[in-house]
């Protein structure tokens, strides 16, 4: 293919996924104040959230449906991806790059799952306790109020990347279990540092509750690169 015939290849891709999530985000509309309720009942304990300005209930759902869009349309968008640099990629690589697709959809699930059902509740009913404990009485804005719980929980899907990152790592032999292990003290430090910047709030509580379980996911990487580097280097 020529120079203008790739670009137009990555043209089309790019439309490929910008329509898809423009689909799937116009079907995921209709039902974003459902989703709002549900966010409000389950996650924020019922707290009644204010609006500060006619349209920022709707600028809320467009922002909800656009990211429903990108998370379920991920896929589409990852497989355009995919099929725009497979030609350049061998039969062993593009077999490797398979292999790691699925766990990758699962850890981002367990890792939403984990945060939504654990970490989010428990930093809410904290940060509400100390409000409370202060004397204060809480008003809590809709629009930042979802965001830092959709931020929170967008944190938790990449955290729980890191098992699949580190073992593509090792499949291509720039880590193994040896270094990840004697490493794990300096990557205890990253992780503090990434989890004091990537927390929403700012809040010591949830930069430990950030670093804790990516630390977790650090030492799990570990015994997977150990159970894998045999099959490694047989292959």
């Amino acid at each position: 293919m020529t120079f203008t015939q790739h670009l137009a290849e990555l043209r089309n891709r790019l439309l490929i996924s910008i329509a898809a999530v423009v689909v799937v985000s116009g079907v995921a509309f209709p039902l974003m104040p459902r989703l709002l309720a549900w966010v409000q009942i389950h996650f924020l304990n019922g707290i009644q959230l204010h609006v500060f300005s006619p349209a920022e209930v709707i600028t809320v759902e467009i922002k909800l449906s656009l990211l429903s869009g990108i998370v379920i349309g991920m896929p589409i968008i990852l497989y355009q991806a995919y099929a725009f640099v497979a030609p350049a990629l061998d039969k062993r690589v593009r077999r490797k790059i398979g292999w790691y697709v699925i766990p990758s959809f699962v850890m981002s699930a367990l890792g939403i799952a984990f945060c939504g059902f654990i970490i989010l509740p428990f930093v809410l009913r904290a940060l509400f306790g100390l409000t409370q404990s202060a004397g204060l009485v809480g008003t809590y804005q809709l629009d930042p109020t979802i965001g830092f719980v959709a931020i929170l929980l967008a944190i938790f899907a990449v955290m729980f990347q890191l098992p699949i990152v580190l073992s593509i790592l090792a499949s291509v032999g720039l880590v193994n279990a040896k270094m990840l292990a004697d490493k794990w003290r300096h990557a205890t430090v990253v992780i503090c540092v990434l989890a004091g910047v990537a927390a929403p709030d700012g809040n010591p509580l949830t930069m430990a509750l950030l670093a804790l379980p990516l630390v977790g996911l650090y030492l799990a990487s570990i015994v997977v690169v150990r159970f894998t580097q045999p099959k490694i280097a047989a292959a």
